[in-house]
């Protein structure tokens, strides 16, 4: 992740709804207080989160609606599974974080996110709601008990 001095638009938007994403200085090094993304994330990865978050299945654009993980208030959830065939999410964030949290935004603003929730270790900061949890279990992400554990707090 390169640092960031100013709001930074990225040139795609995503192939579901055409949002538009910017990366701010507050989750891109700029704050040290804020929630950060992980240095080794490049720019693409991060879009490619977020656009994932939004519905599309990078393998198969025909399932793209099918992908999407919200909140009842219209928020994005975004992470990615590791490609070991496990349920280990990659960490996201500088603070353990395997999610990211997209905010809603007013219709033709830029969307923006950040590192929000440490899956697989303990702590309730910043918990995304039960049903993120239960669109993740039902699209095959985490398991049925792994989504449960969750739901009441725990880690997976």
């Amino acid at each position: 992740m390169p640092y960031v001095q100013n709001n930074t638009t990225y040139p795609v938007r995503t192939t579901r709804r055409r949002l538009g994403y910017v990366f701010t200085p507050k989750h891109h090094g700029g704050d040290a207080t804020g929630s950060r993304w992980m240095t080794d994330l490049t720019f693409d990865e991060e879009f490619a989160i977020f656009d994932r978050a939004d519905g599309i299945v990078v393998a198969d654009p025909t399932l793209m609606d099918e992908r999407q993980v919200a909140d009842g208030n219209g928020n994005l959830y975004g992470y990615e599974i590791l490609p070991t065939g496990s349920l280990r999410l990659r960490e996201l964030g500088t603070r353990l974080q395997q999610m990211a949290e997209f905010p809603c935004q007013i219709q033709g603003a830029d969307w923006h996110g950040y590192p929000i929730y440490p899956i697989q270790y303990q702590g309730q900061k910043c918990k995304p709601a039960k049903e993120v949890f239960d669109r993740m279990v039902q699209l095959g992400d985490i398991s049925q008990a792994q989504g449960k554990r969750l739901k009441k707090g725990d880690w997976i």
